[in-house]
């Protein structure tokens, strides 16, 4: 088993997400279809966030080398409501696949609109090429049109609950998720809270990208600290404090992106170091921005059952956008409208949070009215220090 994990101090661009088409997972590795080629496999569930360009497609493969194996299509359907006919926007290949991940760069780029569509057809026979991996994906669906299309209707072969690992970017460097909480910091009541972190490649692979400290209560900036991870084997590297690793302290938020079109499989854990009486905490799994809560979502939270046994504190995530929540505690006891800027974090008591005066056992919820964010709650001990955190889940 071969591990790596390369560590070198640097600084990169604030980095901003703006348009994605398809999708990727770590979980992809079923082969999707061995039909006679040539065909089409559409991916109707994750069409372009918004207008641009995509300059970069990653796609997982099932297969071995093979040359002029695919070609990538951006589709437009005619209505934005319902299937129906569709345009070829453009297409770029065909490409050469060697082994199961591959990304190329389109010259020139593709202008695409939102809702548009990313297609992969398939040129050569499956037993002597392969074809494009799929993952299971509840909800998601993939159409498979006969020939290599360039015009026509969705009139073809519904393949349900799977999602195209096929997945097109603006630029080389994709935000996979973020670790919204990551610290090393004296806490209250003689606790000292920690962040150790798992990094690993699904299916020994190899996964290149970069993890991003970002300090709380503060804007993201180009100087927070950046540092590279290629990860090699099947199995993990770990840190007991990766924000100690980076030369960091205090509070803050982590980003995790990959440089290769690929998401690399990511863990965390939240603590308390009590020394030579071990450690109590929590995992915190990486959050996909597909993940967020976005406009017109409501999730709840709940109060602790006992305010004097415990403490609370509500954290807030944003991505490139600001953000705006109504929040309601109880049946309307409080009631209060909150704006996040884009890029930055935050985690502050029940008190700062707008209840001066909280209950226990009360329901706070939570509608997002524009952009995208994560919000929890961390709830302590106060006798033993010992942790937990509930992330809001779109109800």
């Amino acid at each position: 088993m071969r591990r790596s994990f390369l560590i070198v101090f640097f600084t990169l661009p604030l980095f901003a997400q703006t348009v994605t088409i398809g999708s990727q997972s770590v979980t992809a590795g079923a082969l999707l279809n061995s039909a006679a080629a040539p065909y089409t496999l559409v991916d109707l569930s994750h069409p372009a966030t918004t207008n641009g360009s995509i300059a970069y497609v990653s796609t997982g493969w099932g297969g071995g080398t093979c040359s002029g194996a695919y070609k990538v299509k951006v589709l437009r359907p005619a209505s934005t409501t319902s299937l129906g006919n569709f345009t070829l926007v453009a297409e770029r290949g065909p490409f050469n696949v060697t082994g199961e991940r591959n990304r190329v760069q389109l010259t020139p780029p593709i202008d695409v609109e939102k809702g548009d569509l990313l297609a992969i057809t398939m040129l050569q026979p499956f037993a002597t090429c392969g074809v494009v991996k799929s993952s299971i994906s509840s909800g998601s669906v993939v159409m498979r049109l006969t020939g290599d299309v360039t015009v026509g209707n969705f009139n073809g072969t519904y393949l349900r609950d799977n999602a195209l690992a096929a997945r097109g970017t603006d630029t080389a460097s994709v935000l996979e998720g973020v670790i919204p909480a990551a610290g090393s910091l004296q806490g209250a009541l003689g606790s000292f809270f920690r962040t150790s972190i798992q990094l690993g490649c699904p299916f020994g692979g190899r996964c290149n990208g970069t993890l991003t400290y970002h300090p709380a209560n503060a804007p993201f900036s180009a100087n927070d600290v950046t540092i590279p991870y290629t990860l090699t084997g099947n199995g993990a590297v770990s840190f007991p404090d990766i924000v100690q690793t980076m030369g960091q302290s205090g509070l803050g938020t982590l980003d995790i992106t990959s440089d290769d079109g690929f998401p690399p499989l990511a863990t965390a854990r939240i603590y308390n170091d009590a020394g030579a009486n071990g450690t109590s905490g929590f995992t915190e799994d990486m959050i996909r921005p597909a993940d967020f809560l976005h406009a017109g979502d409501t999730a709840i939270l709940f109060t602790p059952s006992d305010l004097g046994l415990f403490r609370m504190s509500i954290g807030v995530r944003t991505l490139s956008a600001p953000a705006n929540v109504s929040v309601q505690f109880g049946n309307g006891r409080i009631s209060l409208v909150k704006d996040f800027p884009a890029n930055t974090f935050s985690q502050v008591t029940l008190s700062d949070f707008g209840d001066t005066d909280p209950l226990p056992n009360e329901q706070i919820s939570f509608t997002v009215n524009s952009g995208h964010v994560a919000i929890y709650a961390s709830t302590t001990d106060n006798k033993t220090n010992d942790s937990s955190a509930r992330f809001a889940k779109r109800e």
